[in-house]
């Protein structure tokens, strides 16, 4: 049976494969657009590894070195691998504007070209493949890899198409020395927006702020709706932010004025009801109810 772990691994040892690769073939091509690719590949292997670790930290249960979990670890390595990406992508821009100023160069297109065609096929396949696990797994860390494995064969198709031009154009073509530096400065465009919607994303969850979707908090007001009527509790105010792959929910109850106090069995009754409904919406929740007095 595939599991998280295990496809997480398998993403380990892939993107291992493209980052040596394509490190060794711009090395011997001298082509900066496949360092970007095959650095990306790498740098991708290495969060991957701390990420195998990570997916299993986060559903451990509470204890007393983690009362509340350790929900935060999977935003938190989201967060810095989304600043690695970054980093690379700002120095391979400098090099990119450095070489274009110079006059460009002219790598070896063909041993390039054979290099992307086999990326793009490999990596649309793995995507694929990622993006029908995710919906059955409903992981945070599957759908990352999913998404970074579209940006690889994103990447490797669009590089493949331009090597393709240039072997085409041939070496003497005065357009030619600019294709790689050109190229490497169009990936990065494109590669640029998935660690800084990660970024972001992360940075929300980390701040407590990545408000859950309104139809998730109003199918939990429906469903308490009828229990709350029921003991006698007009008023109450439901928040949920997602953290990780889980749904952190506070119900704030307010105690009515002539009810001095919620019984034991209200509160059950209520927190029954809603996890039955939170089962249904979420993997994994973290479920905390308050009251107060109503002046």
């Amino acid at each position: 049976m595939l599991t998280e772990r295990k496809l997480l691994c398998y993403s380990v040892v892939l993107e291992l494969f493209f980052g040596i690769t394509g490190i060794m073939v711009a090395l011997y091509s001298d082509s900066r657009a496949v360092l970007l690719d095959g650095g990306y590949s790498l740098l991708c292997t290495l969060t991957m590894l701390a990420n195998v670790k990570v997916a299993r930290l986060v559903t451990l249960p509470v204890s007393a070195q983690r009362p509340f979990g350790s929900a935060t670890l999977e935003p938190l390595m989201l967060l810095f691998e989304s600043l690695i990406l970054l980093a690379l992508c700002s120095i391979l821009l400098s090099v990119a504007v450095y070489q274009i100023v110079q006059g460009g160069n002219l790598p070896a297109f063909d041993l390039a070209l054979i290099y992307e065609v086999f990326s793009t096929l490999v990596g649309g396949a793995t995507a694929i493949g990622f993006l029908y696990l995710y919906r059955k797994i409903q992981s945070p860390l599957i759908y990352f890899e999913y998404q970074e494995w579209v940006v690889d064969a994103s990447v490797s198709a669009t590089a493949m198409v331009a090597f393709a031009l240039a072997c085409f154009m041939g070496d003497t073509h005065p357009a030619t020395p600019y294709i790689d530096s050109v190229l490497t400065l169009l990936l990065l465009v494109f590669l640029i927006r998935l660690p800084m919607a990660t970024l972001r994303k992360n940075f929300r969850q980390l701040l407590l702020q990545d408000i859950a979707e309104p139809g998730l908090t109003h199918a939990l007001e429906q469903a308490l709706a009828a229990t709350a009527t029921k003991i006698g509790l007009p008023h109450y105010r439901i928040h949920t932010i997602c953290l990780g792959r889980w749904l952190w929910v506070n119900i704030e109850l307010t105690v009515p004025t002539g009810k001095s106090t919620l019984t034991n069995d209200d509160v059950q009754l209520l927190r029954s009801t809603a996890e039955q409904q939170l089962r249904v919406q979420a993997k994994h929740f973290q479920l905390n109810i308050s009251s107060y007095a109503q002046d």
